[in-house]
This record gives C-alpha cells, structure tokens and sequence, in this order.
C-alpha cells in the first residue's frame, strides 16, 4: 500500500542533503523516508529553486531569472512545482526498477524522456577556445527548467552508469539513491554518518536486549 506523503514546510537544505552523488539523485531524494513515512521537503516553488542553489544543477544568473518570474506567475509556478514532483517519482521508479532488475513502466520512461528532450533543447552548442561546448542557452529560463535539467542529468550523468554502482540506501526511513563510487562497490548508505551509524546503533542495542 503507498504511503501517504507528508509535506514539510520551509525545510532548510544543507550538505546532508546532497549525498546521491549528481543532482539529479539528489533532486529524487527531496523526499525522504519512502520505505516508511515518506516527507516531501518541496512544500513550495522558493523550495526548489533553493534545494537547486545548493547544487551545480543551474548558474546563479538563471535562478535569479526562475525567482523573478516565479514570483510574478505563483500560479504558474506552482504547476511547475507539481510538473516537476511527477517527474521526481518517475525518475525514481525508473531508477529503483533498474536496481532490482526489473524494466521501468513504460509511463515514467514517457515521462523521463519528455523531460530529458526540454533539458537537451534547453543547451546550445559553442565553440570557445578551440573546442565544441555545451552550454545551457541563457534564454531558457523557463519555470519547468529545474525539472528538464534535473531529467537530462539523470539520462546523460546516471543511466549510463553501471546499474551495480546505483544504489537504494539499506538505512531505514530513508530510501534515498545514489552512486557507489566506493573502490570495493559495496557502500550500503546514503551517509555513513547519518543511515550508517542509525543501523550500527539498532544492532548495539539488538545485542544488549539479547544479552539481559
């Protein structure tokens, strides 16, 4: 049964915040706790584009421009919001479906794809100093561009990753996603600080109940 997804407000992104290892796993894991009590920490536009800020996902220049115009269209804005948390749990399906081995609905690959074409569209091709760049066109400040940058990232940066290396942190109330860059490809949490030492500590007092 799906659980119910709790908002919370005016949540404050920090640098735990930012441990998937690309921003498009860390724009996935704006929800915290799915595999128990799932907490969405996009209660509103502002939300994104600060959770955006804190990663390499966008120059400051254009989220100055989405702030602008976000706040001149709320309405708009908010459709946005809730356009970009529909491709959040598509990208998370079609990752989680990889990493158990199984083929992503067709739906959420649609939708992926639909995002991820914006996110292409949305760069031009430069030539500077000698050599072909790729850059996102200044003129694409659109509000859904967040969302398309964050799909194009997910197809470009971490599908083509070994499907071994992407993960679905073992922590419980927490299921975040992200990349196993370890030498061994065993890492088993999002943060050995955070999921890590929560598990280490459930097994410590597993024992000592045991024992008496």
């Amino acid at each position: 049964m799906k659980q119910s997804l709790q908002v919370i407000p005016l949540h404050r992104f920090t640098e735990r915040d930012f441990v998937g290892g690309d921003a498009a796993l860390d724009f996935v894991n704006t929800v915290a706790g799915r595999d128990q009590a799932p907490r969405d920490r996009l209660d509103a536009y502002v939300r994104l584009l600060e959770w955006s800020a804190g990663t390499d996902l966008l120059p400051g220049k254009l989220l100055r421009t989405l702030s602008r115009k976000a706040q001149a269209e709320p309405a708009t804005a908010s459709k946005a919001l809730t356009r970009a948390k529909a491709l959040r749990e598509a990208m998370f399906a079609v990752v989680t479906a990889m990493i158990s081995e199984n083929a992503p609905s067709k739906s959420a690959l649609a939708l992926l794809r639909e995002h991820w074409i914006a996110g292409a569209r949305a760069h031009e091709l430069r030539f500077s100093d000698g050599r072909v760049a790729l850059e996102l066109d200044a003129d694409a400040a659109d509000l859904d561009l967040i969302a398309s940058i964050a799909a194009y990232r997910l197809v470009e940066n971490v599908l083509s990753l070994p499907v071994e290396r992407l993960r679905l942190c073992a922590g419980s109330d927490c299921a975040w996603l992200f990349i196993d860059g370890s030498k061994a490809g065993r890492r088993r949490w999002c943060d050995m600080a955070v999921c890590g030492n929560k598990a280490k500590s459930r097994r410590f007092y597993a024992r000592e109940r045991k024992a008496n």
